[in-house]
């Protein structure tokens, strides 16, 4: 593996720190805001929860998926040289995707508490 290579994934593993940070930060900020002991996890078509988690798994499940896939990728980068680049491309894409995720889902799970204060 060349310099340039070790560059990039040095650069995606910065990245990669600091998505896991940020999603880090989202679980303990938001967490603070959310009582209750189990939380939605997924929505129905009428906007009513599906399914519902601990509140622990709800809060870092992003985290654990983000840093599971991100790892899996980067090694297939360090075995797959030669696809580099659409690998390092698929790290970032599930990083950037799983912050927006964790926002977007902490969110909407205070919503529904602020909605519906007995759960």
């Amino acid at each position: 593996m060349d310099s340039s290579s070790s560059d990039v994934i040095a650069a995606t593993l910065i990245a990669l720190v600091v998505g896991l940070a940020f999603i880090a930060g989202c679980a303990v900020y938001y967490g603070r805001q959310i009582s209750s002991r189990r939380i939605p996890m997924q929505w129905d078509t009428d906007g009513q929860p599906a399914w519902f988690a601990p509140r622990l798994v709800g809060l870092w499940f992003s985290f654990g998926v983000t840093a599971a896939l991100s790892v899996f990728l980067l090694v297939l980068a360090l075995h797959a040289p030669q696809k580099l680049t659409a690998l390092i491309v698929a790290t970032i894409s599930v990083i950037g995707a799983n912050m927006w995720v964790q926002v977007y889902h902490l969110r909407r799970v205070i919503r529904w508490q602020a909605e519906a204060p007995a759960n």
